[in-house]
Formats: structure tokens, C-alpha cells, sequence
């Protein structure tokens, strides 16, 4: 285990989905040289983005940090943000064996059909959901209520990735990629239903989509100039009390420029990624045609990154930086201080920009709220997560006495339901753990019998099953 976890960590994603990438493709049968192009051209893509995001965290970080020091916000519980929470993740007996153990269910789950998702392209990411297991073996000290827990919620967020796959290749247009990252789509159900209150108060009529505001402002509405506005104001916000000093301005015009930078080159290096992709999408549909595989959904997990970056992505997440400060002071029962993760606040909204169709208003509305919830389970783990923390050296010195969240991690709605189960009272526990897998076992049975329903109702298009059902036709005649 120590040396897988070895590997991963030494190689990262930009190598390692790659190969497993590559490794997949031979086994569908594409032909060596294209899955070796599409490979190379995937971690290319990757590395791409993973710059770019660099580049931007480097510059957000800074202002984000001096942005809540000069507002003077005093909550006793410091976000330090994911490493933390992957540290507690890996640092125990449970953490390290859901890796090697994670990735064996996975592969039986996708190979069974019980998920169309083959989530082995995303395990770094695992640390989302196995923080939650960590944490139950911390709270009640077995390990197989800890392994079980993490199982549930790799469950649970295969399922939603299921959900959520052909609303993420609608809008961010890359076909056959989903996130498996819990921070990405665990917002899904909650968005579905705000786009459902929105509509019947005839607030979706408020359309912030980027591409209407650039038919109706033309350069005002282009990326990059709402990436320079959105990192300009965020900006002065951080140095509102200084604007008499130069350095200050040159501050708040680099970041301007770095946010219409990182708005403008995305698109460009999508293009590299999704060249990665082609092997892989016309061998699946080639064999669908000819009917020589019948599987009729496959969505691989992809690092969000690839999302990040995209319009109304940043866009959304970008406004929601100080938005969300403001809420840490004023929404009642919080007591963590938002730091550490604010700056990566897109990889938050992914889902809910899917589910949306790009709406930024209503995305930042359903945001605001989704998060506001977030704030609640974070403050309410904060306490374990500070022991958890402690108990493996987690905590930076910066963070003296205080109390440490993660903003990222800790906002799991599912994560925290699924903890409360498995760490309640011993006289009541094996019904709470029973209950909590009879309700996922409901949902997904449902899901299942109404996927099309609930996929439409998630921000997938009936064009997108159109093209799915003549796809499936063709499969089903050539293999008479």
C-alpha cells in the first residue's frame, strides 16, 4: 500500500492518468499508435491546466489571505485547506488501504455495470470521500466500519457522476469525461432543486450566460474581459484600505490580468486534452455501431481541473470568493473562517454550472446558499477534524491553538450524513448504517429506472439523447 500510494504521489496525474488512459484504450482495442497519441496528448492537456491553475492560485492566494486580514473577520476555526484533510486522509490504517482496496471496487463495480463511470482515472482524488472513512475509524475506532463507510461514499459519488455526466458533456463539451471529485457534484441534487425554485419564481429569466452577455456587450462581455473585472474587483476588495499606495494598484492590475490570462488561454488548451479523447470516443462508438460491445453508457473519471477553468465556471467562482467571506461573518451557527480553499471556490461550483447551463446568476445563487450550507457541516466536524489533525501533525504553525477545517473536504453533505450514521450511539448505530445504505440503494434503484428523467432534469439536453438513441439503434441492428 505504502508503495502504490508511493507512486501516485511521485507521479501525479499528469503521468498516471496517461498510462492508465493508454491501458485502457488498448484494452478497447485501439490501435497502439492512436492510443499512445491520445495518451501523450491527455497528460499534455493536463500539465496544461494544471499550470494555468498554478499560475492563478499563486496570484488569488495572496489577495484572498490579505482580503481577510483587512476585514478584520475573527472566526476561531482556520480553513488550511485540502492538504490538510489528505494528510489526515493517508496518514492512517484505513486511508492507505483504500487505495489498492478502492481501486479493486471500483474496476468490479464498472465491469459489472453497476456504474458507467470508471472512476481508476481519478483516485488521487479519493481522499474526498475515504477523509470521511478516516474519521469514522477516528471517532468509533473500528476499521470496518471505517472501510464500510468509505465504500458507501465511493458508491454514492459514482452515482452521482452517473447523474451528472451527460449534463457535464453538454455544457462543458467534452465528450465522455465526467468529475469523480466529491467538492465538484456533490452540490448536484441541491442544484437540480434551486434550478426547479428559480424557474417557478421566474428568476431563471435572468440569463447571465457568457455567451449572451457576448452578443449582447460584445468586449465587455468577452472571457477575458470578465475575467479582468471579476479579478480587478476582487482585488480591491483585498486592497481597499491601501489604494493611496502603488504597490497596491500593481497588485490588484497583475491579478486583473492574471484571471483574464487564465480566461483566455483555458479554451486554447482544452483543445490539447480533447484530442486525448478521440481515440478512445470513436473506437467506443465504432464498436457500438458494429455491435460488438453492448455497453451503451461510459464515462471515464477525469481530474476537475479540466473544468476550472472553463467561462462561467470561473466566472461563478470568482464572485463567489468575497460573497462567501461576507457569509462566514453573518450566517448564524458558523465558526470557521474561510482562507485556505477560497481561492479554489471553482472547483466547487462545477456541478452547479453544469446543472445551470452556464447561468452565472443562478449559479451564484445556488452557490451562495449551497455553501452557506457547507459552512454549517464544517463548523459542526470542526472539532474532530482539529483532533483528527493534531493526531498527525497536520496543522501548520501558523494556525497555532485554533481550531482547522477545510473548506473543499469538509463541505460534504453526503460525507457528513454518512459519518452521523456510522459514529452515532452504539444502541442505535446499526440502524442508522442500515438506514443510510437502504437510502442509497432507493435512490440509485430509482435513478436507474428513471435515468433519462433525472439526467434531463440535471442539465443534459434531449439533442444529447438523440444522438444517443440513434447511436444505440445502430448498435443493436449490427449485432442481430
Amino acid at each position: 500500500m505504502d508503495i502504490l500510494k508511493m507512486v501516485i504521489d511521485l507521479f501525479g496525474p499528469t503521468v498516471f492518468v496517461p498510462v492508465v488512459v493508454f491501458i485502457l484504450s488498448l484494452c478497447m482495442r485501439v490501435e497502439v499508435d492512436k492510443a499512445f497519441r491520445g495518451a501523450l496528448y491527455m497528460g499534455i492537456g493536463l500539465t496544461a491546466f494544471n499550470i494555468i491553475l498554478g499560475g492563478l492560485m499563486g496570484s488569488l492566494g495572496p489577495i484572498v489571505t490579505e482580503m481577510v486580514e483587512n476585514t478584520g473577520v475573527n472566526l476561531p476555526v482556520i480553513d488550511i485547506g485540502w492538504p490538510a484533510a489528505s494528510v489526515i486522509c493517508y496518514a492512517n490504517q484505513v486511508g492507505m488501504f483504500f487505495i489498492p482496496f478502492g481501486l479493486i471496487f471500483d474496476l468490479i463495480l464498472f465491469t459489472t455495470k453497476w456504474t458507467d463511470t470508471f472512476h481508476p482515472t481519478d483516485i488521487w482524488n479519493y481522499y474526498f470521500f475515504v477523509f470521511w472513512a478516516a474519521i469514522v475509524q477516528f471517532a468509533t475506532g473500528s476499521f470496518f466500519l471505517a472501510v464500510l463507510a468509505g465504500m458507501l461514499l465511493n458508491l454514492i459519488l459514482l452515482l452521482l457522476a452517473d447523474w451528472i455526466a451527460p449534463s457535464m458533456e453538454c455544457y462543458y463539451g467534452y465528450q465522455g469525461v465526467v468529475s469523480t471529485c466529491f467538492c465538484s457534484v456533490n452540490s448536484v441534487p441541491f442544484a437540480i432543486l434551486m434550478k426547479w425554485v428559480l424557474g417557478k419564481l421566474k428568476l431563471d429569466k435572468i440569463n447571465l450566460k457568457p455567451s449572451e452577455l457576448r452578443e449582447k456587450f460584445g468586449f465587455w462581455g468577452e472571457p477575458v474581459t470578465m475575467g479582468l473585472l471579476i479579478g480587478f474587483a476582487v482585488s480591491m476588495i483585498a486592497k481597499w484600505q491601501f489604494l493611496g499606495d502603488v504597490a497596491s494598484w500593481a497588485t490588484i492590475l497583475k491579478t486583473a490580468i492574471t484571471t483574464g490570462a487564465v480566461m483566455a488561454i483555458y479554451p486554447s488548451v482544452s483543445g490539447l486534452f480533447v484530442k486525448g479523447l478521440i481515440p478512445i470516443t470513436n473506437t467506443l462508438n465504432a464498436r457500438m455501431r458494429s455491435g460488438q460491445t453492448k455497453r451503451k453508457n461510459m464515462y471515464i473519471a477525469i481530474d476537475p481541473a479540466v473544468f476550472f477553468g472553463e467561462e462561467g465556471n470561473m466566472a461563478t467562482g470568482l464572485v463567489l470568493i468575497p460573497v462567501m467571506l461576507a457569509f462566514a461573518v453573518f450566517t448564524p451557527g458558523n465558526i470557521v473562517l474561510p482562507l485556505a480553499d477560497l481561492p479554489a471556490l471553482p472547483f466547487m461550483t462545477i456541478g452547479i454550472v453544469a446543472v445551470m447551463q452556464g447561468n452565472v446568476f443562478s449559479a451564484v445563487i445556488t452557490g451562495i446558499i449551497w455553501l452557506g450550507f457547507g459552512f454549517l457541516v464544517n463548523s459542526d466536524v470542526a472539532q474532530i477534524f482539529t483532533e483528527a489533525a493534531r493526531a498527525v501533525n497536520a496543522i501548520p504553525e501558523s494556525a497555532g491553538a485554533a481550531g482547522v477545517s477545510c473548506l473543499l473536504v469538509g463541505h460534504n453533505f453526503f460525507g457528513w450524513l454518512v459519518y452521523k450514521a456510522f459514529a452515532a450511539p452504539e444502541a442505535i448505530r446499526m440502524f442508522t448504517i442500515a438506514a443510510a445504505f437502504a437510502c442509497y440503494f432507493i435512490v440509485y434503484f430509482f435513478f436507474r429506472k428513471y435515468r433519462k428523467a433525472w439526467q434531463l432534469a440535471a442539465g443534459a439536453t434531449e439533442e444529447y439523447f438523440a444522438e444517443k438513441e440513434a447511436l444505440w439503434k445502430q448498435m443493436e441492428e449490427a449485432g442481430k
